[in-house]
């Protein structure tokens, strides 16, 4: 048998080239603010309300750039779906348990163009979506992958 370890989606629901680019016009924008606000002090030699208000509006957006920064550094929080030969991993988004089964376990899996759902000889059913991908290429080879592996393992596909 075949041994892969695949993790699907490790960069593409993070890879969103405008936000990112949102995000650090918003840093720079931030630090412009501060660097003009410090000066109007001590140009002025005052202290105001709106200076304030500013700079609290700024302490709002500084933890989440703490946080994204915190997540690039600490990858394994994020969403992602990793087959391997023994089963499979997936976690649907950030503080969210992870989940983890074998394909032994597995009696059939679902795969549409927006989710694929896993289902257990229990019963039981894991629901990944694939709709929070931001690159059209991405998407066609997670399905490809997720095809490939399910046909591979001899385990009942449905395709819609």
């Amino acid at each position: 048998m075949q041994n892969f370890n695949i993790r699907l989606f490790e960069g593409a629901y993070t890879g969103n080239l405008k936000a990112e680019q949102r995000t650090n016009l918003l840093v720079v924008f931030l630090l412009l603010l501060q660097i003009g606000l410090l000066l109007f002090l001590v140009l002025t030699k005052g202290f105001t309300y709106s200076f304030v208000g500013i700079y609290l509006l700024h302490l709002l957006v500084f933890p989440f750039l703490v946080a994204r920064i915190w997540l690039d550094l600490h990858p394994e929080y994020r969403r992602h779906l990793t087959l391997t030969d023994q089963g499979v991993r997936y976690r649907k988004g950030f503080r969210k348990q992870e989940h983890e089964f074998d394909w032994e376990e597995v009696d059939e899996v679902y795969l549409s163009i927006e989710e694929v759902v896993f289902v257990l000889k229990n019963e039981e059913r894991h629901l990944v979506r694939l709709n929070m991908l931001h690159s059209n290429t991405a998407l066609y080879n997670a399905r490809q992958d997720v095809r490939n592996i399910v046909l591979l393992k001899s385990i009942t596909l449905t395709e819609s």
